[in-house]
């Protein structure tokens, strides 16, 4: 039985107790005598064959006893520290050590994983000029660039709940509302304004819209489906024909609907005003512009100018393949028309122009035409897609601007009898000149992702009511 002493090593001479009652011999191999007065060490050192055969030199001998002098001096210098059990110092291996001051190498290598995320370059000087609540981002820059991705592209990661159903043929309804919506101004401007519309009855139309849109991220199709019920009761007071589950032309249900909007004005002015505010149109501040007719008499020259108010505007297409700029320019060229003058000339020209130009300019393709036997027939005819379009106008200060594509609603189907109705829209969350290109197409229900170049390079067949933004 052996007895050691735990603790600090010390210089006492540890005692050996031997129970068995033999003489103790020496060692013949290692020269050492069991009774020696050395520690048992806790792991028996392994010894060297040519040790046992030959011995130690003199000299690892006295190098050996620096060693043990070295270590001992060492250890008297050191503060007492009491000794852990095996378990926790095990333990203790798992934890992480602490927090040691961030240096410039560290400072540089976060804020640079964090500029990465957005995309942009660091210079070195703005390392070591960053605040505490700088630092505390650094700190973990996974978390803020998830927190980032999530909240700016939300609609990228629920996209598919984005789709409405279609219970009854009201895919026209759902490719129009799904253009409205990626209209942000429009739908910012009706929100803003709950106040004033909320206290009139008439405007349920309103109040309808804005109870879908608030429900566009839900996962409830049954709560989706009363909604748009209700959106489509509403436009059916003032517009019966909508009433029934037939199938409808999309572009006469925007144009319906954007009317009806545009008809609550008066009343909703009034009512502002008693409540000592101011009520903007959301139709006249989006998408309403005016045209200028000019008709001028071949015969003497007399002009008559005539303003028109609209919300969309109506284009021929062009046999074979057309670009939309030589349809926009062909409805603002001079056409001849039959007009009795006071002159005694029955011909004169007539010529239109912009006035004033929309946030949203509204462009619809007439795809749908009557032949000389009244039979109604769809034009298939393809028309390439500007994904930018300039638009002048008459207006000295306006001048001409820039319009980029942001939603299309497509006929899907090569007769007028038949077809179906999708939306192609930019998402809301990503600006028109983004490099990301990022739309959506919404096919009722269903919602996949695609790209603006893919609409326009697809698309020129079923196109049927372009939307373009103003962007300067």
């Amino acid at each position: 039985m052996f007895r050691i002493c735990c603790g600090e090593r010390t210089e006492h001479v540890v005692s050996v107790v031997v129970e068995d009652s033999r003489p103790i011999e020496s060692s013949p191999r290692s020269g050492k005598s069991i009774d020696s007065p050395a520690v048992t060490p806790e792991k028996e050192e392994k010894t060297p064959w040519w040790y046992k055969l030959f011995g130690r030199m003199p000299s690892q001998q006295k190098k050996e006893q620096n060693v043990d002098n070295d270590q001992t001096n060492n250890t008297k210098n050191t503060k007492k520290k009491p000794k852990m059990p095996l378990w926790f110092s095990k333990r203790r291996c798992q934890v992480s050590p602490a927090q040691e001051e961030n240096t410039p190498k560290k400072q540089c290598l976060h804020t640079l994983i964090q500029k990465k995320v957005k995309g942009l370059v660091v210079p070195k000087e703005e390392v070591d000029t960053k605040t505490e609540e700088d630092k505390k981002v650094i700190q973990d820059p996974k978390e803020a660039a998830s927190t980032n991705i999530i909240g700016k592209h939300r609609r990228l990661e629920q996209f598919r709940n984005l789709g409405f159903p279609n219970p009854a043929q009201n895919c026209y309804m759902n490719a129009c509302l799904q253009s409205l919506l990626t209209m942000e101004d429009f739908v910012n401007s009706i929100n803003s304004q709950e106040q004033v519309w909320r206290s009139i009855p008439e405007a349920q139309l309103l109040r309808s819209f804005m109870e879908v849109k608030k429900s566009y991220f839900s996962q409830d199709k049954r709560m989706k489906v009363k909604l748009l019920t209700a959106f489509k009761t509403a436009v059916s007071v003032h517009a019966p024909e909508f009433r029934d589950f037939s199938q409808k032309d999309a572009h006469e249900f925007l144009t319906s609907v954007l009317e009806q909007v545009r008809s609550f004005t008066p009343k909703l002015r009034l009512m502002a005003t008693s409540m000592g505010k101011t009520y903007k149109c959301p139709v006249e501040s989006n998408t309403m512009f005016k045209m200028e007719n000019t008709r001028t008499c071949k015969g003497c020259g007399a002009k008559s100018i005539r303003e028109e108010v609209f919300t969309s505007l109506s284009l021929d297409l062009i046999p074979g393949h057309g670009t939309l700029e030589e349809m926009l320019i062909n409805y603002l060229k001079q056409t001849d028309l039959e007009y009795q003058c006071k002159c005694g000339s029955i011909l004169s020209g007539q010529r239109s122009s912009f006035t004033t130009l929309p946030n949203v300019l509204v462009l619809h393709l007439k795809r749908f035409s009557f032949t000389p036997t009244y039979r109604l027939i769809k034009v298939c005819d393809p028309v390439h897609l500007n994904r930018d379009l300039v638009v002048s106008s008459n207006e000295p200060f306006q001048g001409g601007c820039c319009y980029s594509l942001v939603s299309v609603i497509n006929h899907m189907g090569t007769t007028a009898e038949r077809g179906h109705y999708i939306c192609d829209g930019i998402d809301p969350d990503v600006k028109p000149e983004d490099p990301t290109d990022r739309w959506f197409t919404y096919d009722d229900a269903l919602v996949t992702k695609t790209s603006g170049a893919s609409v326009c390079n697809n698309r020129q067949k079923s196109a049927y009511v372009l939307f373009y933004k103003k962007i300067c």
